[in-house]
């Protein structure tokens, strides 16, 4: 890989951080590629509306015009939909005979905006539809090898690059409406640059002070080997972009913690994704007497009929106990918790511990 192709892949996932400069390192691409427009983008959730949208050399009209009049006639898009994702293609691919001589877009709409030949990639991307091409300077331009094979390498990072922004937008979004709603801090934060600890909140430092987690070489580790392995296999999905979020038990005090940590810039280096400079880690301490609410356990025991041994058994599973410290704490088999627990969650209609959260959080609504 070159050089200079490094370079437009580390200035891909600079402009996670800085959204302007995506329409610049497109500009870019296009002059390394001997390419004449570039377009990049992602759909919104209901693949209807642009999420992100980036171009270089493209006339603004063009889309807005491609858009209003022309996208439900495209017969192109059922084909590319269709391709692999991070697939390189060029027009002969997803054009067709009929298509050549009787559609609008190529009789119309692409000769106006000298759209010549066009080579792209389906880069859907957590279910939103996505696009990446770029277009030959000559309408007789074809796409060399080199090209070819340089425009793939661009193309994985690409899709990577506006599947961080998506994440760095959502998270912001999550962010802001959770400071609107709560003014006092509910949970633990701690941020990391470049291995060192930059900020601590109050409520992170008395969880630190616990013992149980603790900051070594920047990165939170946990003094139990087998919860440490949790956190180890955290970190290297965070490096892929997702913002993980793991429950560490500590079985001495029965005390579980949330935790979730974001890595929202990577850095492309030396040919590799490299971990961010900073890292963000949001912690939360749950003590069964903080997420039972007993109110509302009474409330879903009358209304679906349970008995006093399965609305006990239920309250253990969602109060995070488990089921063979409550059985002991009981003085009863654990067989037998299961079975109370089974009767329950048939009463309930419910096939999975996920859907008994589900059920208790929606029953919170009458308290």
């Amino acid at each position: 890989m070159s050089e200079q192709l490094e370079k437009l892949i580390a200035e891909l996932y600079e402009s996670v951080e800085t959204e302007r400069l995506f329409s610049e390192t497109l500009s870019k691409i296009v002059t390394y590629l001997g390419a004449a427009q570039s377009h990049l983008c992602l759909l919104g959730k209901d693949n209807s509306s642009i999420g992100l949208n980036f171009t270089a050399n493209m006339d603004p009209s063009f889309l807005d015009e491609y858009h209003q009049h022309y996208v439900n006639i495209d017969y192109r898009l059922k084909l590319i939909t269709k391709s692999p994702v991070g697939a390189v293609m060029t027009d002969d691919q997803f054009n067709t005979k009929e298509g050549l001589r009787s559609s609008p877009i190529h009789h119309d709409l692409f000769p106006r905006y000298d759209v010549n030949r066009i080579m792209g990639s389906n880069i859907t991307a957590d279910g939103r539809l996505g696009w990446f091409g770029v277009t030959s300077v000559r309408k007789d331009g074809t796409f060399s090898k080199e090209v070819m094979e340089d425009f793939s390498r661009l193309v994985v990072h690409a899709r990577k690059a506006l599947q961080l922004r998506q994440l760095r937008m959502e998270t912001g979004e999550r962010e802001l409406v959770h400071r609107s709603s709560n003014d006092a801090p509910t949970h633990g934060v701690i941020m990391l640059a470049n291995g060192e600890t930059e900020y601590v909140n109050q409520i992170a430092q008395d969880i630190l002070d616990l013992g149980f987690v603790r900051i070594q070489n920047g990165r939170l580790v946990c003094r139990n080997p087998r919860e440490q392995k949790k956190l180890d296999a955290v970190h290297r999905r965070v490096r892929n972009g997702e913002a993980p979020l793991v429950r560490l038990l500590d079985s001495k005090t029965n005390t579980t913690y949330a935790v979730q940590v974001f890595n929202p810039l990577p850095r492309f280096v030396d040919g590799r994704l490299e971990p961010a400079r900073w890292v963000t880690y949001k912690i939360v301490v749950l003590n069964p007497q903080d997420i039972l609410s007993p109110r509302t356990l009474d409330r879903i025991s009358q209304f679906f009929g349970l008995s006093g041994s399965e609305s006990a058994a239920i309250a253990a599973v969602i109060a995070l106990q488990p089921l063979s410290d409550y059985s002991r704490v009981k003085g009863v088999q654990q067989d037998t918790v299961r079975k109370q627990l089974k009767s329950a969650m048939t009463k309930m209609a419910v096939n999975s511990q996920k859907q008994l959260f589900q059920v208790y959080e929606r029953f919170k609504v009458f308290e």
